[in-house]
């Protein structure tokens, strides 16, 4: 299943980024269809020819069986290495930090299939969404009502629930690279969630009827993390549960972090996907285990396609792109070098 209409027009259930307190949110969001919402008509989807859109949208259960199957076999290959790497602190460090590196980037299946893209048999997107965000402790239902905001909302100074702004010190671009206020944020929403207790910004997103649905995920993935973590007490194999999933899952946040970051921060806070939303054209590796998702311009301007699609939808509009770089270091880079540079003309002022 698509997502709502809402979101078509234009991706981390994330902590709110946007600076727009709660008490003011609802009453922007309510306002945006008659002021702010109509003036943020989303543009840059006629840069696709019709035609080619129509061949792009052509799903398959296939590209996200083998996807999937490779990500798990990643997944299990890293943590073998954890085995391996046992008695040597030397060795277990690295092979950790890439075992969470790729446990974070499950967040790509769960984007794709709260999109409905990742497969043309629904149950499929549902499951395969559903794992993907209970590996990395991030309901998907959740996460699909706030991330249509985003895409209605693309860089909305005030509407996008996930919009990083320029960092304008180092000490913010280094909170922002770490998450340091990520976790803490997360925990917090899903007990709000897990109660039923959605604050202003979340009811702008969430319909009322869906509440109850998004409030009941949560509490099932909360109750199986408890049992999960129960049991390994009463079995004696916590440190196994430390060492092959929490502590990975926190080590990896940083990477994910990184990359999202490079998605929009520093582009255009405007209603032109072309403009606002950034592509890296990312080692073949990293594409394939984040199924895609670095060419996230391409996405914005197309979020019904699969992510098999994208690739070519790149060779069609890299042109009209205003931001495409050559890869993640190259980004923060251009980033540190803007807020450097900002700063030094501010000293000068």
């Amino acid at each position: 299943m698509n997502l709502p209409v809402r979101a078509m027009a234009a991706d981390n259930g994330e902590p709110d980024n946007s600076g727009t307190s709660r008490k003011d949110h609802r009453m922007i969001a309510e306002q945006a269809n008659v002021a702010s919402g109509e003036s943020w008509r989303l543009s840059g989807g006629n840069a696709v020819p019709p035609a080619l859109v129509k061949e792009l949208r052509r799903r398959t259960d296939r590209d996200g069986l083998l996807q999937f199957a490779g990500h798990v076999a990643a997944q299990v290959a890293t943590g073998a290495l954890i085995g391996l790497a046992s008695g040597s602190w030397l060795l277990v460090v690295p092979a950790v930090l890439l075992h969470g590196f790729v446990m974070a980037l499950w967040f790509g299946p769960m984007h794709e299939c709260t999109h409905g893209t990742a497969f043309r048999t629904r149950w499929l997107n549902q499951v395969v969404g559903w794992v993907s965000g209970f590996l990395i402790w991030r309901p998907p239902l959740y996460f699909k009502y706030r991330h249509a905001d985003h895409h209605t909302y693309t860089q909305h100074p005030e509407l996008d629930p996930d919009i990083v702004r320029m960092p304008a010190t180092l000490r913010e671009y280094v909170a922002l690279a770490f998450g340091l206020s990520f976790w803490g944020k997360l925990f917090t929403i899903l007990g709000r969630s897990a109660i039923g207790r959605f604050d202003a910004v979340e009811q702008s997103f969430i319909t009322e009827s869906e509440r109850a649905r998004v409030r009941d995920e949560t509490r099932v993935f909360l109750a199986i993390y408890a049992a999960i973590v129960a049991a390994a007490l009463a079995t004696g194999t916590f440190d196994l549960l430390l060492l092959y999933w929490i502590v990975p899952r926190i080590a990896g946040e940083p990477f994910l972090r990184l990359i999202r970051m490079a998605e929009h921060t520093g582009a255009a806070e405007s209603p032109d996907l072309l403009e606002n939303t950034r592509t890296v054209r990312a080692h073949p590796l990293l594409n394939f285990l984040f199924w895609n998702m670095p060419y996230h311009a391409e996405h914005h301007l197309l979020p019904s396609l699969p992510f098999h699609a994208l690739p070519r939808l790149h060779r069609a509009v890299a042109p009209r792109l205003a931001h495409v770089s050559t890869g993640y270091l190259a980004v923060h880079r251009t980033l540190l070098r803007q807020l450097l540079d900002r700063r030094a003309a501010a000293a000068r002022a």
